[in-house]
Parts: C-alpha cells; structure tokens; sequence
C-alpha cells in the first residue's frame, strides 16, 4: 500500500533519482574517479546511449514489468545519475524536471544551502 497516495510515479521516480545523484555526487570526489565517469559518458554505449535508447520509456508507468526489464530501468535510473553528477560539478550547477543540483555556491542558486555569499 502506498502510504502517500498523492505520491505518483514520477515523484517516486525523482526520490529515487535524487538519492542516486546525491551518490554520484560524492562518488566523484574520489581521485581519478571524474575523468573515468566523463569517458563513460561519452563512450559508445556508454551513458548518453543508455539514456538515449531507453529513458523516454520512464514516463509511462508499467513500462519495466519483468526482472530484465526491471535491470534496464536501474540502468536508465543510473546512467541519468552518473550524468546529473557530472553536471552538478560544472559551474552553476545542472538543473532537470524542475531539481537542482550543486557542488559549490553560485549566484541565482535555488538551493538556499549553496547559494553564493
């Protein structure tokens, strides 16, 4: 039973998303570990294909029903972590479907933690 019944699909998707960015995120602090994940970005099929082939099928529920298909969507789920961490460290930050995601302080942050002194 679902304990928030306003809690939608997609909301329960961009909690998931949220804590597999916050991961990443520190994952990356690690030495070497951010020019390995910008080469498995940009390798062939690497993560932009993993997202490309497959992430429009997360906007419809019921698309990921078998174990199989339940391992795609982890990787889609994964893939778009790995790329939304890469982006929190750019300058300013990334922000996707309405989240916002930062490693340092900027100006015009909407995450008031990180906002630029």
């Amino acid at each position: 039973m679902n304990p928030r019944p306003e809690a939608t699909l997609d909301s329960a998707l961009m909690m998931v998303l949220t804590g597999l960015v916050a991961v990443r995120i520190l994952a990356l602090a690690r030495p070497g570990e951010m020019a390995r994940a910008h080469a498995e970005a940009a390798a062939d099929g690497g993560l932009v294909d993993i997202i490309s082939e497959t992430g429009d099928r997360l906007t419809a529920p019921g698309n990921f029903r078998g174990p199989c298909e339940r391992k795609t969507r982890a990787e889609v789920l994964n893939a778009m972590a790995a790329c939304l961490a890469l982006g929190a460290h750019q300058p300013g930050g990334v922000t996707w479907a309405g989240h916002h995601w930062c490693t340092a302080p900027h100006d015009n942050c909407p995450n008031r933690r990180y906002r630029a002194a």
